[in-house]
């Protein structure tokens, strides 16, 4: 291990904001508790509803971005756009394919969903609904953080670690404003809601900026 190698530098220089980049579900997700506490039951419906919707994500989302990460990689040092773009469009394909499913099926059976993994004990059918309300607005953005995965480390390929940092505090304090303002008209659906409509931004202006 050599700190004064300048390949482990550039690294190490790139990992900071390359951890922001992609923290920006994390942040919104704290942002949520810190609102949703104003609400009994609110904080366990939507963590609870979360875990549910970031489960495809993992899965899907996740591996595929990191199997098209090395390959966009490989491109990116050979200067080779075009195959970076093939890469890049592959795995998005792949990605649609599996997630839209999950995103429709999670609409779809949420109740049914949500009944046969948590109702027991003390979580009862009151609670059931309101964590199934929630996950009806956070699935929405199934799709869109599966988007982040792979368009987010695209750009640290291209050593491009701006962009994504610029796009991720942008979504944040979008996460924000609209946290505020739909929890006040919806309550701690309104906190899903927004978090999904923050995701799909992030995910959408990445992608534009990408294909730029």
């Amino acid at each position: 291990l050599d700190f004064r190698d300048p390949e482990l530098q550039q690294i190490l220089r790139m990992m900071i904001p390359g951890t922001l980049g992609v923290a920006a579900v994390n942040i919104n997700v704290l942002v949520n508790t810190y609102l949703a506490a104003a609400e009994p039951g609110a904080v366990s419906w939507l963590g609870y509803a979360f875990r549910l919707m970031y489960l495809p994500i993992g899965i899907f989302g996740v591996s595929i971005a990191t199997a098209a990460l090395s390959d966009v990689s490989r491109h990116a040092a050979g200067d080779d756009l075009p195959a970076i773009r093939r890469s890049v469009s592959s795995a998005l394909r792949l990605m649609l394919m599996l997630n839209v499913p999950a995103m429709v099926g999670l609409l779809v059976l949420a109740e049914p969903i949500v009944a046969l993994l948590y109702q027991r004990g003390n979580f009862t059918p009151g609670d059931t609904a309101a964590t199934a309300a929630a996950l009806l607005f956070y699935s929405p953005g199934l799709v869109a953080y599966s988007a982040v995965k792979i368009a987010s480390p695209t750009f640290y390929s291209l050593r491009d670690s701006r962009t994504p940092v610029m796009v991720s505090v942008t979504s944040v304090a979008l996460n924000l404003v609209l946290n505020i303002v739909l929890f006040r008209v919806m309550g701690f659906r309104g906190l899903a809601l927004g978090t999904a409509i923050a995701a799909g931004f992030n995910a959408l202006t990445l992608l534009v900026l990408l294909r730029g």
